[in-house]
């Protein structure tokens, strides 16, 4: 690892969020991340560590993780927008109730695609997150998935799909990601006999 590697490892650690990779997080990852997958609280990672699972073990992709919440310390969340490593193609962004972190990103990084995760809490139930995210006006697109679980990974998914553009490798892993489902379709169909004559016992 040269020491510039070094020093990039080390200011996103102290400051600018946590490397991940398929070696490992933190001073175990290898690369330089192309997603940044951000969130408003801790509390919202057990669901965004889908993503970061699908990223990295279905597809090789480096990820910078990152807790941001303007409704607590816009400052620095501009901050982190503002200094994301250029290697950085792609963001994720988790936010519940108003969601206001994918429309803020994308208003910050013109240049980038921001993909939204809405979080399924609050009296809603991620309801007010969705619209929150899906009706940004006019200029600042957001790219909305499905509220929850599913959302977490196919926004890993898309986002895979924007770098496998220019990237043979990852366009690879898709197909073969594909397939991997596919597969699991035939494996069901192979047992459904079986199971059919469960039910009618």
């Amino acid at each position: 690892m040269s020491d510039n590697q070094q020093a990039i490892r080390a200011a996103l650690n102290q400051e600018y969020g946590v490397l991940v990779s398929p070696e490992g997080i933190g001073s175990a990852a290898r690369g330089e991340p192309k997603v940044l997958i951000t969130m408003g609280s801790d509390s919202d990672l057990p669901l965004m560590m889908k993503a970061v699972d699908t990223l990295r073990n279905e597809f090789g992709i480096p990820c910078l993780v990152q807790i941001n919440s303007v409704h607590r310390d816009l400052r620095t969340v501009v901050g982190h927008i503002d200094n994301l490593p250029a290697s950085v193609q792609v963001i994720i962004a988790c936010a519940g109730g108003a969601a206001h972190l994918p429309g803020n990103i994308a208003d910050l990084r013109a240049d980038l695609p921001v993909i939204g995760v809405p979080r399924d809490l609050g009296a809603l139930k991620g309801i007010d997150a969705l619209l929150s995210m899906v009706q940004m006006p006019e200029g600042a697109p957001v790219a909305v998935m499905a509220i929850g679980d599913a959302g977490a990974v196919n926004a890993a998914i898309h986002a895979a799909k924007e770098l496998a553009i220019a990237d043979p490798t990852i366009k690879e892993r898709l197909l073969a990601y594909a397939e991997k489902r596919k597969q699991r379709v035939a494996k069901q169909n192979q047992t459904l006999e079986h199971k059919l004559k469960g039910y009618s016992a």
